[in-house]
């Protein structure tokens, strides 16, 4: 089923709120940009940047909930360049950072709508009306970068983006924000460690269970509200990438980011299917080989920029914690395996055995 739609002169009062906002939202005294959409936002510049002439044929827009120095940003940008470059001047993107269009799942609508042209957004908003991309949120499902991108850029990775047409969106690519650490206000470097501690989750209910399992509260919680809730104790801890940790500076208010690797996040490159069926099949196969381009270039980028952010959570003082990955695997997978993967069950067996035969290191 179709993500609900939201209504016409709703969706307007979003956009034409982005649209004209030229800047991200005020600024705390920290520098950290305060968020009040439910989305990862961080200091920096939050303008939006247009790739090629306002003379184009096709002047298109991207909305992207992470700041102008992320890699969700960044990549978007140099997707536009790409397609510009192309399609011979004909294409032109216009890329809006700091969820200035909304939040991811109010940009998948429009993009459903055609009120707006492409997103790069998280797996987590896609799980509302498709299962296939929930298997990102089983944990230790990639042993690392390499193992994750070859089932990425395989059949399976590709099943998946091309069902998203029953939904009215063209999924491009997979791009990446990369692998989840847990940040903490007390040392955490045993799975015994999070017994008792209170850690934000995704609205993925695997995500709170692999969480719970170990002892944790689980907690769903949207993005804007999580650096309020470390700051009064409503939550202990966090499940993020570096990449989002460091740019939103979440390592001011905890003292350790243990290096656990459990989750690893895939970003689909979307398109609305509105849009792309009106184009010729010059434009199409533009298009395409501009994602293509831009998803090797984005990951690049985006593993080094979870280095950068991680340097600069040293920086700050925050202690940066290595684990035993067997021993936290034994201790999340086998109930997740047991609850999830089976005939019925959320996530097909042939697949997820699949997944698991791909790994380089095996």
């Amino acid at each position: 089923m179709k993500i609900k739609k939201i209504g016409a002169m709703i969706l307007s009062g979003v956009l034409a709120a982005g649209l004209l906002s030229g800047c991200g939202g005020p600024s705390k005294d920290s520098g950290e940009k305060e968020n009040t959409t439910g989305t990862e936002t961080s200091s920096g510049s939050d303008e939006s940047k247009k790739s090629g002439s306002g003379e184009a044929e096709y002047n298109w827009t991207c909305g992207v909930n992470l700041p102008t120095d992320h890699p969700y940003y960044t990549g978007c940008v140099k997707f536009g360049e790409l397609m510009n470059e192309k399609s011979g001047g004909r294409i032109s993107l216009e890329v809006y950072p700091s969820a200035q269009l909304g939040n991811e799942r109010d940009v998948v609508e429009a993009l459903q709508m055609g009120s707006v042209d492409f997103t790069l957004v998280s797996a987590a908003p896609l799980s509302n009306f498709t299962h296939d991309f929930e298997v990102f949120d089983f944990p230790y499902i990639f042993s690392n970068t390499e193992h994750a991108y070859s089932v990425l850029d395989s059949e399976i990775g590709r099943t998946m983006l091309d069902n998203l047409e029953n939904y009215d969106l063209i999924g491009l690519e997979l791009l990446e924000n990369g692998f989840y650490y847990i940040s903490c206000d007390s040392k955490v470097e045993h799975p015994a460690d999070m017994k008792g501690v209170k850690i934000r989750s995704l609205e993925s209910q695997m995500q709170v269970d692999a969480y719970n399992n170990l002892g944790a509260n689980g907690i769903a919680m949207a993005f804007s509200e999580v650096y309020t809730a470390l700051q009064n104790g409503t939550l202990n801890a966090t499940g993020l990438t570096p990449a989002v940790i460091g740019s939103n500076n979440i390592d001011q208010v905890q003292s350790y980011i243990a290096a656990t690797n459990h989750f690893y996040a895939a970003a689909p490159l979307l398109m609305s299917k509105v849009v792309y069926d009106s184009l010729d099949e010059d434009l199409q196969k533009a298009v395409r080989e501009a994602a293509a381009e831009a998803r090797d270039w984005q990951r690049a980028e985006s593993q080094k920029y979870n280095e950068e952010m991680l340097k600069k959570i040293k920086e700050t003082g925050c202690e940066i914690v290595e684990i035993d990955a067997d021993e936290w695997k034994e201790a999340m997978v086998p109930a997740i395996e047991e609850a999830y993967v089976g005939d019925g069950k959320l996530i097909d067996p042939e697949i997820y055995q699949k997944i698991k035969d791909m790994d380089p290191a095996k």
